[in-house]
């Protein structure tokens, strides 16, 4: 797709918010280093596109349907993505930074090892979503059914809506750790003490399920 070619698609869109125009469909087209700072693609189809490395801040995203898309290193810096349809979407190694994902809908979407700092994701479907090595700053989790602890060695993650519990690189059930919490301890080298913090943090998740 040529930059006139995008910008006619951005411009019909403009007009569609306002009732005229054209809603904005880039399903599977290749928007790599594409510079789209601060537009509105408000509900726009963006499902399937390829979006790496891709400049996004400050943009508009409200209700957009990024469905399996590629954001593969994309810049999203404040933007805004409520109601965001973002499943199967990969996002692994992305700094989500001062971004709105409030109610957004993320099932099965790969964060793995990213960095989510000021993030609103209360309300967000977290369905499946893989978590591992995803690092959280500021993060609103309220809603989620996602629980955190800071622990002394790692810190953990629950995922109540999949029943999923990250510490370090082990991932299993609960009812998996609750079974082999010890041995995974001393695997890994925890003390005792460490290893009764554990315990005790996901025997309290089995009573929130």
């Amino acid at each position: 797709m040529t930059q006139i070619e995008l910008n006619e698609i951005l411009e019909q869109h403009k007009l569609w918010l306002n009732g005229k125009g054209e809603r904005a469909n880039l399903t599977g087209v290749d928007l790599r280093f594409v510079d789209l700072s601060d537009v509105n693609l408000k509900d726009a189809d963006l499902s399937d596109v390829d979006l790496r490395y891709a400049n996004l801040t400050g943009a508009n995203l409200e209700g957009v349907n990024l469905k399996h898309a590629d954001l593969t290193g994309t810049k999203l810096e404040g933007a805004d993505l409520k109601c965001a349809y973002l499943c199967g979407a990969f996002l692994r190694g992305a700094c989500l930074v001062d971004i709105d994902l409030t109610g957004a809908n993320l099932r099965g979407t790969d964060l793995e090892g990213a960095l989510l700092s000021h993030v609103n994701l209360e309300g967000a479907n977290l369905t499946d979503t893989k978590l591992k090595y995803i690092m959280l700053e500021d993060v609103n989790l309220t809603n989620t059914g996602v629980y955190l602890f800071n622990g002394p060695q790692h810190d953990g993650i629950y995922n109540s809506k999949d029943g999923m519990l990250y510490i370090g690189c082990e991932i299993h059930r609960l009812d998996y750790w609750l079974e082999n919490y010890v041995y995974i301890g001393k695997k890994h080298e925890y003390s005792d003490e460490e290893i009764e913090t554990y315990g005790a943090w996901i025997k309290s998740l089995k009573e929130l399920t």
